[in-house]
C-alpha cells in the first residue's frame, strides 16, 4: 500500500467531467498515488522538494487526449499529491 495520499482539486474535478473525462482522471489519481512522478518535471523543485508536473492521459473513445498538471509534495509526511489542471491537449478526439 502507497503512502501517497492523492486528490483532485474541484476545478480540476469539474473540467474533467465537462470533458467526459472522470473515469480517466480517477484511474490517473489512483496511479499516482503508486508513482507521484510521472511525466515531465515543469520547474526545479522547490526548496521543501516541491514539485509542479505535467503528464498526459491518452484519448480515449470520445475523450480527446488530456494535459493533467499536478503538484508533488514530500513533506511534511505524509507525501501529497494534487491534481490542479485539465487540459485538452490534441483537439478534437478522432471518431
Amino acid at each position: 500500500m502507497s503512502s501517497v495520499i492523492a486528490a483532485v482539486t474541484v476545478r480540476a474535478a469539474d473540467r474533467a467531467k465537462a470533458l467526459g473525462a472522470e473515469q480517466a482522471l480517477e484511474a490517473l489519481r489512483r496511479e499516482l498515488e503508486q508513482v507521484p512522478r510521472l511525466g515531465v518535471l515543469l520547474r526545479p523543485p522547490g526548496q521543501d522538494g516541491t514539485e509542479v508536473r505535467k503528464t498526459r492521459i491518452e484519448p480515449r473513445g470520445r475523450v480527446p487526449g488530456l494535459a493533467v498538471a499536478y503538484v508533488y509534495t514530500p513533506a511534511p509526511p505524509p507525501p501529497t499529491v494534487a491534481i490542479v489542471a485539465v487540459t485538452p491537449d490534441d483537439g478534437v478526439p478522432a471518431e
